[in-house]
């Protein structure tokens, strides 16, 4: 996947929203990141340990209940290993408060919650994910990025961008966020998105009709 390291990215999706969760393996070490929790972590856990990954750190691009349900499994399967957010949404995980108000998943509060700053390098074991700031769908959402790899959460998929019409989303900081800091990455760099399948920057700088 990578260039310069050999890193592998595996990924499961749920029944339900088709949500992507992602395992980010580093060969050589066996460290790993997941990103996000979807409605089916089980897929996760089974994945994890068939390619016998030591899972150091769970990330988030953002906390709607599609991405978050599962992260009781994860701590069950993982241990406490430290769960990253943007600080606009630790509330979600720290004290209980859903990011949209019609959607409660039942989350609870978790401990052991660190801040994804946007510029500061976030490190999982062997792993370096560089947190680029991409809001509007929701205030914390963030891009991961890692070698050619870029997490996109709910901001750009494969011919289309994250909703804008809930009470705490912003079109213009969508598309700002999306031009100043995935359209500014290589053509050839990978999007993994939220949902759908992959694609990279030239494909959807070229043929996106969002953007």
């Amino acid at each position: 996947m990578d260039r310069s390291a050999k890193l592998q990215v595996l990924s499961t999706a749920d029944s339900s929203f088709a949500t992507n969760s992602y395992l980010v393996l580093d060969e050589a070490t066996r460290d790993a990141a997941v990103i996000d929790s979807n409605l089916e972590p089980e897929l996760m856990v089974e994945l994890a340990r068939n390619n016998g990954a030591n899972v150091r750190g769970i990330l988030l691009t953002h906390t709607d209940g599609d991405h978050i349900a599962g992260l009781p499994r994860y701590r069950a399967a993982f241990g406490k290993v430290p769960i990253a957010v943007h600080g606009t949404e630790l509330a979600m995980l720290t004290e209980g408060v859903p990011l949209r108000r019609h959607w409660d998943v039942g989350l609870g509060t978790l401990e052991e919650i660190r801040e994804l700053i946007p510029g500061t390098p976030y490190t999982v074991g062997s792993l370096a994910f560089d947190v680029l700031h991409t809001p509007g769908h929701s205030p914390g959402g963030v891009t991961l990025r890692i070698g050619n790899a870029l997490f996109t959460g709910d901001a750009l998929f494969a011919g289309s961008i994250g909703r804008s019409d809930f009470s705490n989303s912003d079109a213009e900081a969508l598309l700002a966020g999306i031009k100043r800091e995935l359209l500014s990455q290589p053509d050839d760099f990978l999007v993994f998105s939220g949902h759908g399948p992959v694609t990279t920057i030239g494909q959807e700088r070229r043929y996106n009709p969002f953007l």
